[in-house]
């Protein structure tokens, strides 16, 4: 079974990017989430400590509906760099993991540690001896992620109830069920572009060259 490994700033990132592309790879693919924070400063004017202990349990919660493994790395939220050696030791997942594919977000993001992660990511992959390709997934669009042209759409239509049970695993994040409510038009948007009711879209880099094409057939190449 193929591998495929999820680089996300934040806990929620994940679920909310491209949660319903997961629900519908995880019988087919190992999914591996690498969380760089643990959101720490998700909640103002409340302790660190505490909210990464809960924004941990949530995460987890998220993954177990994907079936994914979960790895955080540890790092400050707020404070994220690409520097050698985070990236150094993201690339030695990597080559641990050896995924077909490695999924990070949008350089053009006004979230500083979403810019900082998907550079770690570009570099881990140029760093990692399997040299796996990589594939963009965008943020809130128009709120963090801008100019993202999709190359391919996922259809999620007969997905969207159970992202969103994905996206409401993060309680402190969806307040009012905010998340969800920013969800549903995010990826009508997508689906008004693919010819669908509801779609992620995704982006690839020239290099690793990869067909964009094969993100539909994942886990069913032999």
């Amino acid at each position: 079974m193929e591998t495929i490994v999820c680089l996300a700033a934040h806990p929620d990132d994940i679920a909310y990017a491209m949660g319903g592309t997961l629900l519908r790879l995880k019988d087919r693919v190992r999914i591996h989430v690498l969380c760089v924070t643990k959101g720490q400063r998700g909640l103002p004017g409340q302790d660190p400590d505490q909210t990464a202990a809960l924004r941990e349990k949530e995460e987890q919660a998220a993954c177990d509906l994907l079936g994914a493994e979960l790895t955080f790395l540890e790092q400050m939220d707020g404070e994220v760099f690409a520097g050698e050696p985070l990236c150094r030791q993201v690339a030695g997942l990597l080559d641990g993991l050896a995924p077909s594919a490695v999924f990070t977000l949008w350089p053009i993001d006004n979230h500083p540690d979403h810019s900082a992660v998907s550079e770690i990511a570009r570099k881990a992959v140029r760093l990692s001896k399997a040299a796996p390709p990589l594939i963009y997934y965008e943020a809130m669009y128009g709120v963090q992620a801008f100019q993202f042209r999709p190359d391919v759409y996922v259809d999620i239509t007969d997905v969207m109830d159970r992202k969103v049970e994905l996206i409401r695993c993060h309680v402190c994040q969806n307040l009012d069920d905010r998340m969800v409510q920013r969800a549903f038009p995010q990826c009508a948007l997508r689906g008004s572009e693919a010819g669908c009711k509801y779609a992620e879209g995704f982006k690839f880099p020239r290099c690793p060259a990869m067909d964009p094409q094969a993100l539909l057939t994942l886990g069913k190449r032999k």
